[in-house]
């Protein structure tokens, strides 16, 4: 099932935990305040900073219950793993996020039935709770996860501000299926004016970054790969629509930068800050500021599945073998750079990512790109220089 926090009808977004939080919830974890932990539509291991040491606090909660529908990084750090429906074998609703004052309530149900033997962690929950008996089954007294839908979505049964009005819940819930949701047919705007923001000015105080590197390090997210893709070939296969990069991680970096470092398309270098290191193939990119490198989110993983962790083959390096490696050895699958990115946080409680600074060192390594991009490159650069 998936769920949004809120109650449909509620007004107030929710929102997730922010890093700091997170950092918090973590120092609980590897005090022993937290005995049994469930993990639901996430990967913290991978997804989080290994600065805030998630990995290591997870081995001193005593029960770890996973509910992946893929065995990722987290997944197989867990005790158990009960496998949810994917999301299309699914039922559920969400809160959009429309950027208005206009409540949306999208609805999610099956369009295929279960391929494997998995069953829906609102099932499993209920369920259990049936089970235990006493208060917890007394606040899960439902059937099924389509039972528990119901009960929530029943607020607005009756409500005649919506897309749809129904009298019972039964005619309701046909109508949320076939409209694929619920939402307010007018916004109801509560803003306050800005006026006395934008008359006057704003007192910032200079950035602060960690590290003590030449460069500033931007990771970014991959809008092919970014929201847990890299287990899926057809989206490893989709180029970057700016690099036109495929099936692997890159570094982005200035052409100028890169001449004087004596880096072409393609060089292997490591990314050191002073949370971690990583290794990237180099990308030139003349549209980045000669000062920064960027790198994407999304490959690097340890786990999730053979498309996400498969090695390159080693005919496709030239140069230096790595250090403690073999001829033949192969590497994995693109880099996180969540890798290198400290514990440090904005005033929101955020994790500042454009916060640290990173040294860049040559490897001897090449490691040719999967690319769209003609080789020649997008200036010709490619082409043989004639002496005149």
């Amino acid at each position: 099932v998936f769920l949004s926090p809120l109650a449909p009808n509620a007004d107030a977004y929710h929102r997730a935990a922010n890093a700091q939080e997170m950092q918090e919830f973590i120092s609980k974890m590897r005090s022993g305040g937290v005995k049994t932990l469930f993990i639901h539509g996430v990967n913290p291991i991978f997804e989080l900073p290994k600065s805030l040491g998630f990995a290591e606090a997870l081995e001193s909660v005593p029960t770890v219950i996973s509910f992946a529908t893929f065995p990722d990084e987290t997944a197989l750090a867990s005790d158990y793993i009960f496998p949810d429906h994917h999301g299309l074998e699914s039922w559920g609703y969400q809160r959009s996020a429309t950027g208005t004052m206009q409540s949306v309530l999208s609805g999610l149900q099956p369009v295929v039935s279960p391929m494997h033997d998995t069953r829906a962690t609102a099932d499993v929950l209920i369920e259990a709770a049936r089970l235990a008996g006493g208060t917890l089954a007394q606040a899960l007294p439902f059937t099924d996860e389509v039972a528990f839908i119901q009960s929530k979505v029943a607020t607005l049964v009756g409500r005649t501000d919506g897309s749809f009005a129904a009298p019972e819940i039964n005619t309701f819930s046909a109508y949320f299926q076939q409209h694929g949701g619920w939402w307010k047919t007018a916004a109801e705007s509560n803003a306050s004016s800005a006026a006395g923001v934008l008359n006057g000015s704003l007192d910032v105080e200079a950035a602060e970054f960690a590290g003590e590197g030449e460069f500033y390090f931007i990771p970014f997210v991959s809008p092919t790969l970014g929201e847990a893709g890299a287990n899926k070939p057809w989206l490893q296969e989709l180029p970057d629509p700016m690099t036109t990069v495929m099936w692997n991680s890159w570094v982005a970096i200035n052409p100028e930068t890169a001449h004087e470092l004596h880096l072409e398309n393609d060089d292997v270098v490591k990314i050191t800050s002073e949370a971690g290191e990583v290794e990237a193939a180099v990308y030139l990119y003349p549209a980045i500021h000669p000062k920064v490198i960027a790198m994407p989110f999304g490959q690097g993983h340890t786990a999730y599945g053979r498309f996400a962790t498969a090695k390159l083959p080693p005919e496709r390096f030239v140069g230096l073998v790595p250090q403690g490696g073999q001829v033949g050895d192969a590497f994995p699958r693109g880099a996180n750079p969540a890798d290198v990115l400290g514990a440090h946080f904005n005033e929101a409680g955020d994790l500042a990512f454009a916060g640290m600074k990173v040294k860049i060192e040559t490897t001897g390594r090449k490691q040719f790109l999967s690319r769209l991009e003609s080789r020649i490159g997008v200036y010709g650069e490619g082409f043989p220089q004639e002496e005149h």
